[in-house]
């Protein structure tokens, strides 16, 4: 630890609060069996791996009771800890280590997360062992040898209820996010199929669309003659020629939830993107993911233009007179588009696009004016979306702060504010 710690805090090894458990099942009781993961905890074996792992005699399985904690031997570095506090009793793998803390002597809620602060800084690192990096066994005699620096029984409290206050505004607003997914699929659904105040229907290649809408192909509404573009080849652009500081380079891992990540994206200088700038990208075209993983693309916004579309990827152009862009990208979310483009992929061992394929791509069309609708309605949900997804980001920030000051004693509860409501 780089700071001092607080005068009242007590440094303490970790055996000297807690001690093992190893109760087996030598009565074969009708125990749920579990697994510790490590983002979900305790959850029942079968809901995990959707199906039965676990040997069919369970008589050497250890019992974890209430209030006990377990932890999976060899990824404990991971995270992989829990504490059992939904079921009375769940039997777990012997590859578990289950122990339990002596009364009074510390909050199980505070032990838990610094126990998960330190499997995200490191901190059981060095208690492994093992010849495999992700499989190095803490025994419990091990992890017994661990320091801790513990506060006052009152402050423990005080900073696991912090920390869950804060748990509890992340599932909250991960819950709403599902929903807003939910509702914003269900709405783009409706109107890519029913439009806007239609009541004659017609049966097409895509499914039941308005009498009034037309079915073209990709093809039909790209810019004629440049629209549809395949990224340079791998010897056009090799990854030696990448460089720090430059014009991105959109490769497939770059294509998320139909837009662009930049967080990993390669570069290359001003002098090569000039070379290519037969492949620079524009806002508004359609980036595709060529090969591996079908149906992946994403809309080039005015923060990506002038980047350059990457080996992997194929670029589609479209004609802003016939059909906009964010339709276009709202439709291809939709199952159908997807489904088409893995069926008429070829390769065997990996399916691959080009631009013959994307040309034949059915769409329906509209006129623009119920595009716009179309699209409006779509953003509305969108941004509320994103709007909660910042907020989740926030809390994640928030709480890995805390957990970092307050489990450390870098920062007093007495120095926290209540969180304001968002």
């Amino acid at each position: 630890m780089s700071h001092s710690l607080p005068g009242d805090w007590r440094p303490i090894s970790f055996g000297g609060i807690a001690r093992d458990v190893s109760s087996r099942n030598r009565d074969r009781n009708d125990i749920p069996v579990l697994s510790v993961t490590k983002y979900d905890g305790f959850v029942p074996s079968q809901e995990y791996f959707k199906k039965k792992v676990f040997s069919a005699d369970t008589e050497n399985y250890k019992i974890v009771r209430r209030g006990q904690f377990a932890y999976a031997t060899i990824h404990l570095d991971e995270g992989s800890i829990d504490r059992l506090t939904e079921f009375d009793a769940g039997l777990i793998s012997p590859m578990y280590t289950v122990f339990q803390l002596d009364e009074g002597q510390a909050d199980p809620e505070f032990v838990l997360r610094l126990f998960k602060l330190f499997s995200s800084n490191g901190r059981f690192d060095a208690l492994g062992n093992g010849g495999v990096n992700r499989r190095k066994s803490i025994s419990f005699s091990t992890l017994s040898k661990l320091e801790l620096a513990l506060p006052p029984l009152h402050e423990q409290r005080r900073i696991a209820e912090i920390l869950s206050s804060v748990d509890d505004a992340i599932e909250a607003t991960r819950e709403v996010i599902e929903q807003t997914r939910k509702v914003k699929q269900s709405a783009l659904e409706h109107l890519l199929t029913k439009g806007v105040g239609h009541t004659r229907f017609k049966q097409t290649e895509i499914g039941e669309i308005p009498e009034g809408w037309e079915i073209v192909t990709l093809g039909d509404v790209a810019v004629q003659g440049s629209g549809l573009q395949t990224g340079p080849f791998g010897s056009q652009l090799k990854a030696q020629e990448y460089v720090n500081d430059g014009i991105p380079i959109v490769m497939p891992r770059d294509i998320v939830s139909g837009s662009i990540s930049t967080q990993q994206i390669a570069m290359a200088t001003a002098a090569k993107a000039n070379d290519l700038r037969i492949h620079k990208l524009q806002a508004g075209d359609l980036v595709f993911a060529r090969r591996g993983d079908i149906g992946r693309f994403g809309l080039i916004s005015h923060k990506e233009e002038g980047f350059l579309c990457g080996t992997g990827c194929l670029r589609a152009r479209l004609d802003v007179e016939k059909i906009h862009p964010q339709f276009a990208s709202a439709y291809l979310q939709s199952p159908f588009p997807i489904e088409w483009l893995n069926t008429n992929a070829v390769g065997q061992t990996m399916l691959n696009l080009n631009t013959s394929i994307i040309s034949r791509l059915p769409l329906p069309l509209p006129k623009l004016n119920e595009q716009t609708v179309i699209i409006g309605s779509a953003e509305a949900i969108a941004s509320s979306l994103r709007v909660n997804t910042q907020k989740l980001e926030r809390l994640v920030a928030l709480k890995s702060a805390l957990m970092s000051d307050l489990l450390t004693g870098r920062r007093r509860v007495t120095d926290v504010l209540p969180m304001a409501a968002e």
